[in-house]
């Protein structure tokens, strides 16, 4: 049976895509040891679920949508930067994530819960939301990437609000310009909470 190489994401709209490419644009004109992101690549990973056998995903979609039961739309702010695990140590370089973030955990304990019941295990390290903009191979230019972000985003503040509608189970295909990633299934979460 072939695997697939699957996770579980929020995905942006392009409008999304496009402000964060634009400060992005600025970070890259820098001399740096750092692996960009491409701009439509950019997504939140609620869980990572590795090589996965072919014949597997229409239960992890069964399972995907069991999870979203009863979760609604909400809303996060983009804004902020940091890096992973610090700056004397940076590797990955990201925008935080701010707004509901009670709902996002919410959903991320669910999908958690549910994928766990098919046998895959939670990450390791406890729930971070962030977004992940760069992965540097070395501290070579992060100081001067971490200063002129830190004044843009400071600026900034907030680069984007998203409305997050859907939760989507995505294949990740490796290549020689990088991963490319499509999806394999969107789970709509309901409408507005009705109080």
């Amino acid at each position: 049976m072939r695997q697939v190489r699957l996770f579980i994401a929020i995905n942006f709209s392009d409008e999304v895509k496009r402000s964060l490419g634009s400060f992005m644009s600025e970070l890259r004109i820098l001399p740096s040891d750092a692996k960009w992101v491409e701009v439509e690549n950019l997504h939140l990973t609620l869980l990572f679920l590795g090589n996965v056998p072919g014949d597997q995903v229409s239960s992890i979609t069964r399972a995907l949508n069991r999870s979203v039961k009863g979760a609604s739309n909400f809303c996060l702010d983009l804004g902020g930067v940091g890096v992973f695990p610090g700056p004397a140590r940076p590797r990955v370089f990201w925008v935080g994530i701010s707004g509901d973030t009670a709902a996002l955990l919410r959903l991320y304990r669910q999908v958690q819960k549910e994928m766990g019941r098919l046998g895959f295990e939670s990450g390791k390290s406890r729930f971070s939301p962030h977004l992940t903009l760069a992965r540097f191979r070395s501290p070579t230019g992060f100081s001067a990437v971490m200063e002129r972000a830190e004044k843009v985003a400071g600026e900034h503040k907030i680069f984007s609000s998203v409305k997050v509608n859907s939760v989507e189970l995505m294949l990740s295909e490796l290549g020689p310009k990088g991963p490319k990633y499509s999806v394999l299934a969107g789970v709509p979460l309901a409408g507005p909470s009705q109080v």
